[in-house]
């Protein structure tokens, strides 16, 4: 007679596989740390704003289920490190794999913690990087990273220019004073020349 495995055996053979599935695509768990720590374990800290985003399609980068996004941000401020106005940050897919940038993010501001590495910005949720409104990020988020870093500093360099100039540059004033005289003594000497002309 063939014996018959107990039940909480053949319900561990069943669960845990679906578990281990579950934790690496669908759950992202990270350590809770403070403001403090995670400015600490950052190579650089900004706060900016999503200008666009892109799917990486480098070898690896996504998990099989999710597209791994990635972002183009203008920064407005460096708190930790610096660096250029517009940045490129690289990030896990946000399907669940701890990733922050997806394809709903563009003109949204965020609180970026950002490891630099070979002169790629990477970041993901359990860094830390998070945008406004998002799980309460707010002026309490700034004020203690300004309590470890002090007042943030403005990009190196101006901003990119996204729109022409206002006005066009003046016309040249050696230009314009000589047709200032010009014009009033054509008015006043052509007509009497054209006279002496036409009386002989």
């Amino acid at each position: 007679m063939r014996r018959l495995l107990p039940l909480p055996v053949v319900f561990a053979l069943l669960f845990v596989p679906l578990q281990s599935l579950s934790g690496t695509v669908y759950a992202c768990s990270c350590i809770e740390t403070t403001v403090e720590e995670r400015v600490q374990s950052s190579d650089v800290v900004a706060v900016g704003t999503v200008l666009s985003v892109y799917e990486d399609q480098t070898a690896g980068s996504g998990d099989g289920m999710f597209a791994d996004v990635d972002g183009l941000v203008r920064v407005s401020t460096y708190y930790k490190g610096s660096g250029p106005s517009e940045i490129a940050v690289d990030d896990p897919p946000s399907g669940g794999t701890c990733g922050v940038i997806g394809s709903d993010s563009v003109g949204r501001e965020a609180v970026l913690f950002l490891e630099l590495s070979g002169g790629e910005y990477g970041t993901s949720l359990c860094a830390g990087t998070q945008f406004y409104g998002d799980d309460g990020v707010s002026a309490q988020v700034i004020a203690g990273i300004e309590a470890v870093t002090g007042p943030g500093v403005a990009p190196e360099g101006p901003p990119p220019q996204d729109e022409p100039a206002e006005h066009a540059e003046g016309t040249p004033w050696e230009i314009v004073l000589p047709l200032a005289f010009a014009i009033p003594l054509a008015v006043l000497f052509v007509p009497a020349f054209v006279r002496r002309r036409g009386g002989r």
